[in-house]
């Protein structure tokens, strides 16, 4: 997805009309025939060498497929992450868990009820209108965290510990896995664009991160512009992806076509978002995508950890993104001055 010619000639950035026009592009998207992913659609890069061997070698090929993947098609897959089978079974067994509890426990911890003061954080029921927002409820149940450098585990909303007694301290092992091992593919991506390894090293100090724990119903007789998540761009710097059953469909911009995700046991799949596109100039891309239910008899649940630079971290255009031919298109800008704004963050 492109923003305008106008967005692009426009000096000033405006969150809330960014956010209107992701809304519109999002809602003309043709949507009805994808197609099976064909090998290569969706990079796989195995980091196993690079995390157990942090040579320049090693790193160099990791970041030149990154490269490739982000420039070109937007999402890849991620193996030899350093995150356990055994954390990621455990945390889906929490996510199961959570969500087999009784509807009034989880109204109980409700997304932005009043007497919370911390907003975005806690449990959206079925149909709900956010994340992303739209016309029609998405139909998913979902609960959800996020931390930064003001809030920490303990500001966001838990089911009591009567209910659950475990499943704080399993979500909170496996956010801090993933905030780690999102720090540690920041020279990847700072290598992929040329950059010295320590070059996103201070924007990332204390990344906000956004924790969701997605439940999909099975689907049943729903109407075709009725998603699990409704067709969007993710406006994170990236998202990882952890997923039990198939059911991600993204737009190939390469073939120009949507395409189905296959399932890769005990791998990420990860996507750049607007923050990212916006950071380096509109070269690396972000990629439209949604996800469906599954019509059989199983529900499906998926674990996205969407990360992003430090909430006051002024991000400038990337040095190699941008010359006197090729200036840059999007002012500095924070992540509290430009999605956290349009989002009520």
């Amino acid at each position: 997805m492109q923003t305008t010619d106008k967005m692009q000639r426009d000096s000033n950035f405006d969150p809330f009309e960014k956010e209107k026009r992701l809304r519109a592009e999002s809602n003309s998207w043709d949507t009805s025939c994808p197609e099976n992913a064909e090998e290569g659609d969706i990079p796989i890069i195995d980091l196993s060498d690079y995390f157990n061997h942090p040579n320049e070698d090693n790193l160099q090929q990791v970041a030149a497929q990154l490269q490739f993947a982000c420039e070109q098609v937007g999402f890849f897959s991620i193996i030899g992450h350093s995150i356990s089978p055994a954390q990621m079974e455990k945390m889906f067994d929490a996510v199961r868990t959570f969500h087999s509890l009784p509807l009034e426990k989880k109204r109980a911890i409700l997304m932005d009820r009043p007497e919370w003061p911390v907003g975005g954080v806690g449990y959206l029921p079925v149909k709900n209108r956010k994340l992303p927002a739209r016309d029609k409820g998405n139909l998913n149940e979902a609960f959800v965290i996020k931390c930064d450098h003001r809030l920490d585990m303990n500001d966001n909303q838990w089911p009591d510990e009567e209910s659950f007694p475990s499943f704080k301290e399993t979500v909170s092992g496996y956010a801090n896995a993933m905030e780690q091992l999102g720090k540690k593919l920041m020279p990847i991506f700072a290598v992929a664009l040329g950059m010295p390894t320590d070059y996103f090293k201070e924007a990332f100090e204390s990344p906000m991160y956004r924790l969701r724990m997605t439940h999909y119903p099975c689907a049943g007789d729903t109407d075709p512009d009725e998603f699990g998540i409704a067709p969007h761009v993710d406006t994170t710097f990236c998202t990882l992806l952890a997923q039990d059953q198939p059911g991600l469909t993204i737009f190939s911009e390469r073939r120009k076509k949507w395409i189905k995700a296959p399932l890769i046991e005990n791998a990420f799949i990860v996507n750049s978002g607007e923050l990212l596109r916006q950071w380096t100039n509109d070269r690396f891309i972000s990629v439209k995508h949604f996800a469906n239910n599954n019509t059989g008899n199983i529900s499906r649940y998926s674990i996205p950890f969407f990360l992003n630079a430090n909430t006051d971290f002024v991000m400038s255009c990337v040095p190699t993104c941008c010359s006197a031919e090729n200036p840059s298109k999007y002012p500095p800008i924070s992540y509290a001055q430009s999605q956290a704004v349009a989002q009520g963050e």
